[in-house]
Formats: structure tokens, sequence, C-alpha cells
């Protein structure tokens, strides 16, 4: 992209990606999103083609630019590549976390554990959409801390495509059950205790385990959905 204002609307909409305010289908105005921005149309037509090219978009003739849906088949492939580089980036990062770093960590899972107890405090079976957009951000920030940790920048852009298009496949799925919450919790705290013992080989399958459990979650409710509508 040739401008700065190009990269502001790339990296607006990849933000709006990545917290499920822009579900599978949803049109792309460029003048609304200009406007969100402060920047004219042209430098988020440019971002839009950007975004087509990674795969997160679609150009569709006479529509225009739309976020495109994601395939049982394509988010599983996504989850497994999500499985194998973050589960070897937790166990570089037990290797080669800085002091700093684990502390960074310590100060999210707690910030994550805090969110959570509120959601229990309020009394609702789960976390509805404005609360589960503090979860996406406080999860997704865990992950690519992990990664930096790791010290290789070549898995952080993939990973963090990987997971913008995840985020797009459970768009719909905006409620949070206190027991995914939990599990969630449960999990990043794990992975953590493996990195502060630097023990490589339970950081890397502490990660495994809980990258290939949210997927398992996630298939498991579109299945109860797809059956539901089935009997409506």
């Amino acid at each position: 992209m040739p401008s700065n204002r190009s990269q502001k609307a790339y990296d607006h909409i990849r933000s709006k990606l990545l917290d499920s305010s822009l579900p599978p289908g949803s049109r792309l105005s460029y003048g609304s999103l200009g406007k969100e921005i402060g920047v004219s149309a042209t430098p988020v037509r440019e971002a839009v083609g950007q975004l087509a090219s990674e795969g997160f978009v679609e150009l569709i003739p006479q529509l225009g630019a739309v976020v495109r849906s994601l395939s049982r088949e394509e988010a599983i492939e996504l989850y497994e590549t999500r499985e194998a580089l973050e589960a070897y980036a937790a166990g570089k990062a037990a290797e080669r976390a800085a002091d700093w770093q684990i502390h960074d960590l310590e100060e999210n899972l707690a910030d994550l554990k805090k969110w959570v107890a509120k959601v229990k405090s309020s009394g609702k079976a789960s976390a509805g959409k404005t609360a589960a957009k503090e979860f996406h951000r406080l999860d997704l920030a865990f992950h690519m801390m992990v990664i930096e940790a790791s010290r290789n920048r070549r898995i952080m852009k993939v990973v963090g495509d990987s997971h913008i298009l995840t985020r797009i496949f459970e768009a719909d799925r905006h409620e949070f059950e206190i027991e995914v919450l939990n599990d969630t919790s449960a999990d990043h705290e794990r992975i953590l205790k493996a990195i502060k013992k630097r023990d490589v080989e339970q950081a890397s399958k502490a990660m495994q385990n809980h990258i290939h459990n949210s997927l398992q979650q996630i298939l498991a409710k579109k299945d109860r959905e797809s059956t539901d509508r089935w009997w409506q």
C-alpha cells in the first residue's frame, strides 16, 4: 500500500475483523469506513484491495467488497496451522522469554481472570456481544505476546492472519458461556506456568491442547446450531 492513509485504513479494518465487528457477509462501505477514521474513500479502497489479496475480503461484481465466509474445512485447516505454529512458538518462548515479557503475560492473565470474575458476578450464563470484545482483545494479546517472546517475527505475521480468519469463522459466537471463559483462563494459566518454569515441552503441549480444545468447542456449537435450525 503506497500511503500512510492506506495503512491507517488497513489497520482499522483489520482491527474490526479481529474483534468480530465485521462478521461474514458484511459489505464494506468505503465512504463510511473513511469517515470513521478521517480519510477519503481512495485509501480505504486500497486497503480493502490488500485485505482481499490476503483472503479476508471478497470483491464481488455488482456488490462490492464483502467479508468472506469460511467453510468448516477451511476453519479446521486454520486451527491446525495455528496448533502447529503456536505450539512451537510457546516452546521457544519458554526458552527465550525475557523477564519483562513474562511479567506482561502475568498482567494479561490477571486482567483476564478479573474480567471472567466480573462476568460471573453479573449472574449471567454468558458474556454478551459487547463484553466479548474485551475477551477477544485479551485472548489475542496473550497469544501474540507468547509469539513475540519466541522471537520469531515470521510466525507472528502468519499467526496474526490466522487469528483474523478464525475470528471471522467464529464471528457469530457473540456470547461466550462461562464454561468457555473458565477453560480459556485455565489454559492460559497452564501455558504461562510452563513458560515461567522454562519447560519447553510442557509449554508447547499446553498451547497445542488449548488451540485444539478451542476448535472442538466452536465446531460443537456450530453443529448444535445447525441441528436446531434443521428441526425448526
